[in-house]
């Protein structure tokens, strides 16, 4: 078998596994799952058994119930906190079996106790039968499934360190006794201690496989410090709104259109052909991989989508321009084509390598959407890398067999442009930005969306022909002082009867009988209002009043849905990603290791101008921007190393020019590339922006502003600065001679 047979046996056998996965026949339900943003899902509102628990204890349990459900598979669930005593947690599309499950366990305290059974005690053992607690969960330091030498699921748990010596001193001594082990009460097995256990154990019971997986969830996740119980659980619409998808679906259709035809204008019919079906492989294997891993596509994953579809244009395009450049010194289409994908290779690698390090680390310490956008966006690099050195390179092999003329559209390309001699002055520009940008964010900060600072939420009886927009509207009509339906999350909620805490909050039951008996929907709206505005307590009032034949059923004021530990976890999680990269581009272009400094640099002048930019048109910094400002940061280092690869290449190649010509002609050799890169990015970005409608256009807004100041950075800020660095040294020394006496 030769390499070619090879290479198109596994192009086609991946091909094959990503479409199988996507399908899945063995599955009941094999649809790519969406997110709570993109497909609604399932509210469950749980209540203190308290009605006035310590605020730091419903945060606690807040906590501990995101930890379960992202461990039980979840993606990117919400999580909030409403009122003084309840917790409402969002789950995204589930089956019923998986709601079920999901819903036995965010509402399990899990009080996990070890008991010793009083002598004499007869079956079956309840706790009056036992000895007094000698040990609580709360000595466990992880729980995983196991089986025994029978083949039956068990749960192995193990012992935290401090607790080890205390533990094992007491099984030790009760040796031959039987000790229950007592989850909330009910006794799940009561085995006799057969040898001193210290630093791990396990617990049997006759457990199915999915109750040992879910009893081990728990143990690892910890006991609520507060019993909670479920008030209500309701089946929701999208939070971006049904509208927003419509119109995001449209949008993406209209800039995928743009960027295939943009591609094979440029390239011509086959080099462009060629590179759209490398798209279209890219997102079949990307969502193939998200299938088969269960994972859901979020907004925030569609931002590490486009980025990471970026990624493979921009591969094919390196490679693409550099086939051009070996056309132009005379060779064959074979022979350029050889030598482009070959000299393209380092740059491809070097640019993605610096993203995936970054997903890592977005990985390693987030979750919810953030780790989502960390999901997509690996798998998309992964799978671009894939498309760009294996499968383009393969079907072009096959097709331009018989053929010795290029077939390529000459295009533009640019040389000797003076960059470097310019520089001072863009630079300085640059920084006056940067300067007054930091100066905007600290003197008025963010617009921080309900997902960072909690908001009003209110549940309306509406008629039938209500829509989404119409409640928008009447949002923007009421003109209440930093209130805009753009903002508003507004969802349908599909079914179920109110509770009837939620009829007494809005003073009668008569609302919420109407609602029950189907006589009008359910909208849920959730906005953020400042507490100083002094509308914040007439809002949902005052929106009932506008609303035509509303009627107000609950309001609340619900806590951020990102909590403070996801938000430390991001922040330290780019700070580690920027480390890596350091490390990672430094040894990789040493001793230029300025390159890795300026390219860091670059990405921190775009993120920070980007945010001043949002700050002085008071956009809303929420989780899409976040995400959408991760791209910026990914987008623009793909671009510095692109260009710094080009400068380490000619500084081996270019013989007898001054460091600065060679920085100018990197520049100029990959500016065509950066142009096309960035053009066929912007348009799906700039669809997005004219027809995905006004809650994506904050989202739209931050891609094209990043965009376009990732371009300008590394052809202005990462490249001077990298001629300045070297020119300092190299600045001779001056040898001082001392004066005669």
């Amino acid at each position: 078998m030769n390499q070619r047979s090879f290479t198109g046996i596994l192009v086609l056998g991946v091909l094959l596994a990503a479409i199988l996965y996507m399908w899945q026949p063995w599955a009941e339900d094999a649809s790519l799952k969406l997110g709570l943003d993109l497909q609604g899902g399932l509210r469950v509102v749980l209540q203190s058994d308290d009605p006035d628990p310590v605020p730091e204890d419903l945060q606690a349990a807040r906590r501990v119930i995101e930890n379960r459900v992202n461990e039980f598979g979840v993606a990117e669930p919400i999580i909030q906190t409403s009122g003084a005593n309840r917790i409402v947690v969002e789950l995204p599309g589930l089956t019923a079996e998986e709601q079920n499950r999901a819903q036995d366990l965010i509402g399990q305290q899990a009080i996990l106790e070890f008991r010793l059974v009083r002598p004499g005690a007869s079956e079956p053992l309840t706790p009056d039968k036992l000895q007094p607690p000698a040990f609580t969960g709360e000595v466990l330091r992880g729980a995983q499934v196991a089986y025994d030498q029978f083949g039956q699921p068990i749960v192995t748990f193990q012992i935290r360190g401090a607790d080890a010596p205390a533990f094992g001193q007491f099984t030790g001594s009760n040796l031959g006794q039987r000790m229950a082990v007592v989850l909330d009460g009910n006794v799940i097995t009561a085995p006799n201690i057969n040898g001193r256990i210290a630093e791990s154990g396990q617990i049997e019971g006759q457990f199915t496989l999915e109750e040992a997986s879910d009893l081990a969830l728990v143990l690892r996740s910890g006991s609520l410090p507060i019993s909670l119980s479920i008030e209500e659980i309701r089946a929701i619409g999208p939070t971006l709104g049904q509208d927003s998808v419509a119109a995001g679906t449209t949008a993406a259709i209209i800039g995928g259109i743009a960027v295939v035809a943009a591609v094979i204008l440029y390239y011509g019919p086959l080099f462009g052909g060629v590179l759209t079906i490398g798209l279209i492989y890219v997102l079949l294997l990307i969502f193939g991989i998200l299938s088969g891993l269960g994972a859901a596509l979020t907004l925030p994953g569609l931002a590490g989508l486009v980025l990471t579809i970026g990624a493979a244009v921009d591969g094919n395009v390196i490679s693409f321009e550099r086939i051009k450049e070996e056309l132009r010194e005379g060779k064959s289409l074979r022979l350029a084509m050889r030598g482009g994908f070959g000299n393209s290779l380092s740059a491809i690698i070097d640019a993605n390598v610096t993203t995936l390090l970054a997903a890592a680390a977005l990985y390693q310490y987030t979750s919810g959407p953030v780790r989502g956008f960390a999901i997509t966006l690996a798998i998309g690099i992964v799978a671009a890398v894939f498309v760009n050195t294996v499968v383009v390179p393969f079907l072009l092999d096959v097709l331009t067999v018989r053929f010795k003329k290029p077939l390529m559209p000459k295009g533009f390309y640019f040389t000797d442009l003076k960059f470097v001699s310019r520089a001072p002055i863009v630079m300085s520009i640059s920084g006056g930005l940067a300067l007054l940008a930091l100066l905007i964010v600290i003197v008025s900060p963010l617009n921080l969306s309900t997902d960072f600072t909690g908001g009003t939420s209110a549940l309306y009886s509406v008629p039938e022909e209500t829509t989404i927009d119409n409640v928008r509207t009447a949002i923007t009509e009421l003109a209440l002082p930093g209130v805009d339906g753009g903002s508003a999350t507004v969802q349908e909620v599909q079914d179920t009867t109110i509770s009837t805490n939620a009829a007494e909050a809005a003073g009668t039951g008569e609302g919420a009988e109407a609602a029950a008996a189907g006589a009008n929907k359910l909208l849920s709206v959730r906005i953020g209002i400042s507490e100083d505005s002094g509308v914040r307590g007439e809002f949902p009032n005052l929106l009932a009043e506008r609303l035509e034949n509303a009627e107000l059923l609950q309001a609340d004021f619900v806590g951020p849905s990102v909590g403070e530990d996801l938000r430390n976890g991001a922040v330290l999680a780019v700070l580690v990603s920027l480390g890596l990269i350091l490390l990672y581009v430094g040894l990789r272009f040493w001793p230029n290791w300025i390159v890795a400094v300026a390219a860091i640099l670059a990405s921190v002048h775009d993120v920070g101008i980007v945010m001043g930019f949002l700050d002085l048109i008071g956009a809303e910094f929420g989780v899409p921007v976040l995400a959408a400002l991760l791209f910026v940061v990914g987008y623009s280092l793909n671009d510095s190393i692109i260009i710094a690869d080009r400068i380490r290449e000619n500084l081996r190649k270019v013989r007898g020019r001054s460091y600065n010509d060679i920085v100018d002609l990197s520049v100029s050799q990959t500016l065509s590339r950066t142009v096309i890169t960035s053009g066929t990015t912007l348009l799906p970005v700039l669809a997005l922006l004219f027809f995905g409608g006004s809650v994506l256009r904050d989202f739209s807004i931050t891609l094209l502003v990043g965009i376009g100041f990732g371009t300008y950075s590394s052809i202005f800020i990462l490249a001077p600065m990298v001629a300045w660095f070297k020119k300092r040294q190299r600045k001779p020394k001056v040898n001082r001679k001392p004066s005669a006496a």
